[in-house]
C-alpha cells in the first residue's frame, strides 16, 4: 500500500512554478470590482437623487426647482451648477432665455451661499461656504425662472426641456422630471416623450405617467454615468399660454443678433456720405453745342472725366491725339505668318515736334511706346506696354485733380472705400466672432452671423467706392462741354464748312469722338472732304478710288482697339495643376463640486 500511495503521489500533476501570477491576476480583478463604485465618485462626489421640478405658468414663463442629493467621498465645499442661457435655432440665430436665481436651501430650508456670475452661455452657480468644508449626504435645492422656455409651435405649445443636463462629470444614481401644466389643459390633449442618455441619444429609457396634466411623472429606468442626461417633451394645444408679443421677440431677437444690423448702419452710412460728398453739383440744364477742343484738356482727360476712369480707349485717344498734333504716325502693313498674313499697327516716332509741352501723361504713353525703338509695331507691345498702364492712370487722375476737375483723386478715393469694407469687414468679422465666444454660441453657428456681417458690409463698401469719386463745377462744366460736342456730332454736316476748315475739325476732334465712342457717327458726317491724301499722320489702306473718312475711321478703330489689347496683355504667369433625443432640449447643462 505504501509503494502504490507512493505512485498514486508521483502521477499527481506537481504545481506549476508560476502559479503565482494567477492569484496576483485574481487579486487585482478583485480590486478592479471593489473599485466600481469608488470610480463613479469622480470630483469626490456622486450625485444619489436628481428631481426635478418644472411648473409652467400661464406668461410661458418656467419655474424651476431642482433637489440634489450629493455624498462627498473628500471634503469640499460645495457644488457649482452651469445651466445654459444661450442658443442657436436651425437658421444660425441666436438667441438666449432670462433665468433669474430665486434661491439656494438645503433640505432643511435653510439659504445657501451663492455667487453667481456668466461665463460664455451659461449661468454659473457656486454653491457654498469658501470658508467650511462638508462632507458625506449633502441636499442642495435651487429654484430658478426661466423666460421664453415654452416655445410656440404652428398648431400647438411645448416645454423641451433638459431636465437633467448631460454635462456632470459623475454618475447619477437616480433621475426625475415632474411637469405641472396649467389647470385648463386636459389630460387626453397632451404628449408627451422623454429621453436619455449621452447628447443625441434616443434611448427611451424613461417611465412616463401622464395620468395628470397637472403632475406628469418621468423617471429614468437606470442611472445615469458621466456625461449622460434626461430630456422631456410635453405638447399642448395653443391658447392655453400667453407668449411676448411679436414687436417684443422682434426686440429681444434683434439684441440676440445685432451684428447683423451693422451692414444696414454701413449702408445708412455711405448712402449719406454719398449725397454730401458723392455728388456732382448740378450743371447747367441747357446743352450748347461745342466746335472746338476744350482748351489745355486732352481726349484722355475727358474720357477719365466722363465716367471716373482712366480706360484703354482713353489711352488710345491719347495716342491718336498725339499723331494728330504730330508726335508719331499710325499704319498699318501686313505681317506673313505660317499659314495667313496678318495686319499689325505701325507706330513711327517723329522729331520734329517739341515734347516739352506734353503733359506727364501724354510723355509717359509715348515714351512707353518706343521704349525699344523708334518704329515699332502692336505685337511688339505685347507684354511689355502694360507696365506703363498703372504709372498713366496715376497720372490722369493727378492731372484732373490737380487741374480742379475732381474734388479729390478719383482712384485714392474708390481705393480708401475699397479696403475701408476689407478692413471694416474683417473687423465686424473678428468682433461678432469674439462676441459669440464671449456669449458662448457654439461652432459652426458662431461663424454665421460675424461671417454674413463682415460680408455684406465688405460687398456694400465696394460697391459705393464706385460712385463716390466726385467732379468740380469746373468738372461739371467740362462734362457739358462733352454733351455740347455729342450735340455737335449729331448736328454737324461737313458740306456747310469749308473744305481745310473741316478736315481741321475732323482730325483735331476724332480723338475727342474716339474717347467719347462716337467716332463711327463723327467719321460718317465728314465723308468725303479728303481727296485722294488722308491724314498726314496716317498711313493705311484707301477705300474705292478716293480716301474714306469711314473707311478711316473704321480702320483706325480695328488697328488701336488691337493695340488696346495688346498694350494691356501681361505675360502669363505658369501655374500646377421631428423626433428628439436626449440633450436636445433648452436647460440642463451640469455642474461638479469644489
Amino acid at each position: 500500500m505504501q509503494r502504490r500511495a507512493s505512485e498514486i503521489a508521483r502521477t499527481q500533476p506537481a504545481p506549476a512554478h508560476g502559479s503565482w501570477w494567477v492569484a496576483w491576476l485574481a487579486a487585482l480583478v478583485l480590486l478592479l470590482l471593489a473599485a466600481g463604485p469608488v470610480r463613479a465618485d469622480l470630483g469626490g462626489y456622486r450625485i444619489d437623487r436628481f428631481d426635478t421640478d418644472l411648473r409652467v405658468e400661464g406668461n410661458a414663463d418656467l419655474q424651476v426647482e431642482e433637489r440634489i442629493e450629493v455624498q462627498f467621498s473628500e471634503p469640499r465645499h460645495g457644488i457649482y451648477r452651469d445651466i445654459p442661457v444661450r442658443y442657436t435655432d436651425p437658421r444660425g440665430f441666436a438667441y438666449a432665455i432670462d433665468l433669474r436665481l430665486l434661491g439656494v436651501e438645503d433640505e432643511a430650508g435653510h439659504a445657501l451661499d451663492t455667487e453667481t456670475s456668466r461665463q460664455g452661455q451659461y449661468v454659473h452657480i457656486r454653491i457654498g461656504d469658501p470658508d467650511r468644508l462638508v462632507e458625506g449626504r449633502q441636499v442642495y435645492v435651487i429654484r430658478y425662472r426661466v423666460g421664453g422656455a415654452v416655445t410656440g409651435m404652428s398648431d400647438h405649445d411645448e416645454l423641451y426641456w433638459n431636465a437633467v443636463g448631460d454635462e456632470w462629470q459623475t454618475e447619477i444614481r437616480s433621475a426625475s422630471a415632474t411637469v405641472h401644466l396649467p389647470d385648463t389643459i386636459a389630460a387626453d390633449a397632451v404628449t408627451t416623450g422623454a429621453w436619455s442618455g449621452h447628447f443625441g441619444s434616443q434611448d427611451e429609457d424613461v417611465t412616463i405617467d401622464a395620468a395628470s396634466p397637472q403632475a406628469i411623472g418621468f423617471a429614468s429606468t437606470r442611472a445615469l454615468g458621466p456625461t449622460e442626461g434626461l430630456t422631456v417633451r410635453v405638447a399642448w394645444p395653443k391658447g392655453h399660454v400667453a407668449f411676448p408679443s411679436a414687436l417684443e421677440r422682434w426686440i429681444r431677437r434683434f439684441f440676440d443678433n445685432w451684428i447683423l444690423l451693422t451692414p444696414f448702419l454701413a449702408l445708412a452710412w455711405l448712402w449719406r456720405r454719398y449725397r454730401s460728398g458723392g455728388r456732382d453739383p448740378i450743371g447747367p440744364a441747357a446743352v450748347t453745342v461745342q466746335y472746338s477742343p476744350p482748351e489745355g484738356v486732352g481726349p484722355g482727360e475727358v474720357g477719365t472725366l466722363i465716367d471716373e476712369k482712366v480706360d484703354l480707349p482713353d489711352i488710345t485717344a491719347t495716342v491718336v491725339d498725339l499723331a494728330v498734333h504730330g508726335f508719331l504716325t499710325i499704319g498699318v502693313e501686313a505681317q506673313k505668318k505660317l499659314i495667313r498674313t496678318k495686319e499689325v499697327t505701325v507706330f513711327e516716332r517723329a522729331h520734329a515736334a517739341d515734347v516739352g509741352g506734353l503733359l506727364p501723361h501724354e510723355r509717359r504713353v509715348l515714351d512707353g511706346i518706343f521704349e525699344d525703338g523708334e518704329r515699332v509695331t502692336s505685337e511688339d507691345l505685347r507684354e511689355r506696354f502694360y507696365r506703363h498702364i498703372p504709372k498713366i492712370q496715376t497720372d490722369l487722375y493727378q492731372r484732373l485733380t490737380d487741374e480742379g476737375y475732381f474734388s479729390a483723386n478719383p482712384q485714392w478715393v474708390r481705393t480708401r472705400f475699397i479696403l475701408s469694407g476689407v478692413f471694416g469687414g474683417l473687423l465686424l468679422f473678428l468682433v461678432g466672432l469674439a462676441w459669440a465666444w464671449w456669449r458662448g454660441i457654439l461652432m459652426p453657428y458662431a461663424l454665421f452671423a460675424p461671417i454674413a456681417a463682415g460680408l455684406l458690409t465688405a460687398i456694400l463698401f465696394a460697391a459705393f467706392a464706385g460712385a463716390m469719386p466726385s467732379r468740380t463745377e469746373k468738372g461739371v462744366a467740362l462734362q457739358a462741354w462733352a454733351r455740347g460736342f455729342q450735340e455737335f456730332v449729331d448736328r454737324v454736316e461737313s458740306d456747310r464748312l469749308e473744305r481745310a476748315e473741316a478736315r481741321n475739325a475732323f482730325e483735331s476732334l476724332l480723338p475727342y469722338a474716339m474717347a467719347l465712342g462716337v467716332a463711327a457717327t463723327w467719321a460718317r458726317k465728314f465723308e468725303g472732304i479728303y481727296d485722294e491724301a488722308g491724314p498726314a499722320w496716317y498711313v493705311g489702306p484707301h477705300m474705292g478710288g478716293g480716301f474714306s473718312t469711314r473707311g478711316f475711321e473704321s480702320s483706325l478703330s480695328s488697328a488701336m482697339a488691337a493695340t488696346a489689347k495688346t498694350m494691356a496683355e501681361s505675360p502669363r504667369s505658369s501655374s500646377s495643376g421631428g423626433g428628439g433625443f436626449s440633450g436636445g432640449g433648452m436647460g440642463g447643462g451640469g455642474g461638479g463640486s469644489w
